[in-house]
């Protein structure tokens, strides 16, 4: 069964190899993470699940001094002449509080820190967000990428049994963050092969030292980002008179201020890009859904179509106008932006919401869509709910337990979203019924 995700904004390749490789290699995982968990109840053992994930970045806005008018505070060292390292301190630093900055232990054990201080699901969370953008360098960097498909099987499993024991007794014992990462290794692989009591979707993992080698080139590269933020909080703060935690907060939210521009400015611009000229992009999608609505009639019984961010407007505005012969059995927007849209009149399909609102009545959701799912965090600023603007969508909050201005980009960078996401298309398909 063919799936196709459709990126928001703010999401470019890069120019350099290295840089171009991380986001291939996280674009890999995130669609292996929605086959084998988030989409696991929907895909035949036969065939599995087709993925297709069309690029259209390269079509997005052009800055003309390369956004020269993004302030630069004193925190802003990260990743200097380093491009490719951007993603993994953003996604690190994410995931930080003012609490865990003032630990003694975090810059030499963060993931062992986060897990004593916070909870073992905080740790996994910071583990795969950390890993998923980590550069991936030498011998072993084929072998990593090649492993992708298991370290999302992996992820399933490990999201499950955090979930069942936040604090294990082994959090006691363990002295390090090598030792953290290989009694996880050994402990989910040992909970994959007992007896569960679930539905079955928790099954014996099949996977070699490769997955192992992957959490540990993920773990090093955590441990470097946490030292360069911690380095960097430290110095913006020195001084200021105000207590630790806070002092911490201020110097986290000036260390990822100038990641949170960079996303306004190609937010902003990538919309004027898309609304001056829609076509292009449109084109690009279209194709990608087209050879995946291809698959479906050679065999395939449904189609998904998922959007993160603006991706969500584009596949409505498909639905809706560019491609009104489609049908898709279920329709995932997350951290969109649809609904907002929608009530400035500013999708394609616009006209044909003008009568229910004229009416004060919210709309018909896409007919082309058998089913629709709608995902946002309440601290994701550009992340909106669709009640009351649309009829029949599900709705569903999430916690990305990121810090509040780069939540948008953090819902895949944690299993936890996509064993959620597995439990929302479960009941899309299956939903329960009403007392």
């Amino acid at each position: 069964m063919p799936l196709v995700f459709v990126h928001g904004v703010n999401n470019r390749r890069g120019t350099t190899q290295q840089e171009q490789q991380v986001f291939d290699d996280r674009s890999t995982l995130l669609q292996q993470q929605l086959a084998h968990v988030a989409f696991v109840d929907r895909v035949k053992a036969t065939d599995g699940l087709k993925t297709f994930a069309p690029y259209w970045g390269n079509l997005g806005v052009k800055f003309a001094r390369n956004l020269a008018s993004l302030p630069k505070p004193g925190a802003q060292t990260l990743a200097v002449g380093q491009p490719a390292r951007i993603d993994l301190v953003n996604s690190t630093a994410a995931k930080l509080d003012g609490e865990l900055v003032k630990q003694p232990t975090l810059t030499n054990d963060p993931l062992l820190t986060v897990a004593r201080t916070r909870s073992l699901p905080a740790a996994v969370d910071l583990l795969f967000a950390g890993s998923s953008n980590a550069p991936k360098a030498g011998p072993l960097a084929q072998a990593l990428t090649n492993a992708l498909p298991d370290v999302a099987r992996f992820s399933l499993v490990a999201e499950a049994y955090a979930a069942t024991n936040r604090n294990p007794p082994w959090l006691a014992t363990v002295k390090n963050d090598g030792e953290f990462v290989e009694e996880l290794f050994r402990s989910v692989t040992a909970f994959s092969a007992a007896p569960t009591g679930t539905d079955g979707a928790i099954q014996t993992l099949a996977i070699g030292n490769t997955v192992l080698n992957w959490l540990k080139t993920g773990a090093a590269a955590i441990k470097d980002a946490v030292s360069e933020v911690t380095k960097n909080v430290k110095d913006a703060v020195g001084g200021v008179a105000v207590d630790a935690t806070r002092a911490a907060f201020l110097g986290l939210s000036e260390y990822v201020r100038p990641s949170a521009s960079t996303f306004a400015g190609r937010f902003v611009g990538d919309v004027f890009t898309y609304m001056d000229n829609r076509q292009p992009i449109v084109d690009e999608v279209l194709a990608a859904i087209r050879k995946a609505d291809a698959a479906r009639r050679a065999g395939d019984d449904e189609l998904y179509l998922v959007g993160h961010s603006f991706g969500g407007i584009i596949l409505y505005d498909i639905l809706t106008h560019f491609a009104k012969d489609l049908r898709c059995d279920l329709f995932v927007t997350v951290g969109s932006q649809v609904a907002l849209f929608a009530e400035m009149g500013r999708l394609a399909a616009a006209s044909e919401l003008e009568e229910p609102f004229s009416k004060g009545e919210p709309a018909d959701p896409p007919a082309a869509a058998a089913r629709w799912i709608n995902v946002y965090d309440l601290t994701d600023y550009v992340g909106f709910a669709t009640k009351g603007v649309f009829k029949n969508v599900l709705d569903f909050e999430f916690e990305t337990d990121a810090l509040p201005i780069v939540s948008h980009a953090a819902y895949f960078d944690t299993p936890r979203f996509f064993a959620r996401l597995r439990e929302r298309v479960k009941e899309a398909f299956d939903p329960k019924p009403q007392a």
